[in-house]
């Protein structure tokens, strides 16, 4: 009889043991925002700075499941061609440690940026010579090339989305999603979300269309805000969690990225600035010689996702 009750224990704690592994950990993810004044090494110290971003990521390649960079890989590449080489070369920092990532299509990533008076922003050869050379491959390419879709977690994928090629990008972005019933999308995207919420029509008719999309992150904007999170009611389906940040032109706040913790199963998910150097939460105030003083950043904060307010994690 004991040596049964002893089978019998043995099986209960091996049937917890694998319930507890069964049980889908917490995905973080980190904001890498647009590197632009990085890769140009503004101060003389940002772009090994960025590097040693890179290089701390691959320290704690176990702790992330993915990095996103929101876009502008570069700033002037037509005086400083050089920024092209320095942006690859970071970015090959986490392909040798086989961490993954997915980069936006920023403005400054054009091939005419800056474009002429009343000339429209056109070419990317810069760019997709650069991603090439780049170890990650989305699952699937947009009609662009500029947009990808990167698997991130069962049930969860990551959107890289660029909108400027109109309703061919818009119809794949469409197509990408209605493939997939049942799946949840992170919609990585250079400008759709900035410092009060969703930006612009075109972005909110795409996030009232697919009520799929639970997260958007964003940078580009600039300001005396260079971060905030926010819970956006949608008519079509649950709240809309709208990330942005922008640390450029900030030297001092080269170091500083976004962690994103997401709930796989719930979709809940958690908010906050770090310094992967230092191991330092909650942004501080700092100042930038161009736009003057830049608020501190905003404090860690939890979203449930059945609701439309944001609560302190």
């Amino acid at each position: 009889m004991r040596l049964r009750s002893g089978v019998w224990l043995v099986a209960a704690v091996s049937l917890l043991a694998a319930g507890a592994r069964a049980e889908p950990a917490r995905l973080q993810l980190y904001v890498m925002p647009d590197t632009q004044s990085w890769a140009w090494n503004q101060g003389g110290s940002t772009l090994e700075t960025w590097r040693s971003v890179a290089k701390a990521l691959c320290r704690e390649r176990e702790r992330f499941a993915m990095v996103l960079h929101t876009g502008d890989l570069v700033d002037n590449h037509r005086i400083r061609p050089v920024e092209w080489s320095n942006a690859l070369s970071v970015m090959r920092e986490l392909d040798a440690c086989r961490l993954r990532y997915a980069i936006a299509f920023g403005n400054h990533d054009f091939d005419n940026y800056p474009a002429a008076k009343g000339a429209r922003l056109a070419g990317d050869a810069g760019w997709k010579r650069v991603i090439a050379q780049l170890a990650q491959r989305p699952a699937e390419r947009s009609p662009s090339g500029r947009g990808g879709l990167h698997p991130l977690a069962d049930g969860w994928f990551v959107l890289a989305a660029e909108l400027s090629g109109g309703k061919p990008e818009l119809d794949w972005i469409a197509r990408v999603i209605e493939a997939r019933p049942g799946a949840r999308f992170v919609f990585l995207n250079h400008g759709c979300v900035n410092m009060n919420g969703v930006a612009g029509e075109a972005c909110r008719r795409i996030f009232e269309r697919h009520p799929e999309i639970r997260i958007a992150v964003a940078g580009h904007w600039l300001g005396g805000r260079r971060d905030a999170w926010h819970a956006v009611p949608r008519a079509s389906g649950p709240p809309l969690l709208a990330l942005y940040q922008n640390y450029q032109h900030v030297p001092e706040l080269a170091a500083w990225g976004v962690v994103l913790e997401l709930d796989p199963v719930s979709g809940a998910a958690c908010v906050w600035s770090e310094n992967l150097l230092t191991g330092k939460r909650g942004r501080p105030a700092a100042s930038s010689e161009q736009l003057g003083p830049i608020a501190a950043g905003a404090s860690r904060r939890c979203f449930d996702p059945g609701e439309a307010a944001s609560t302190p994690g």
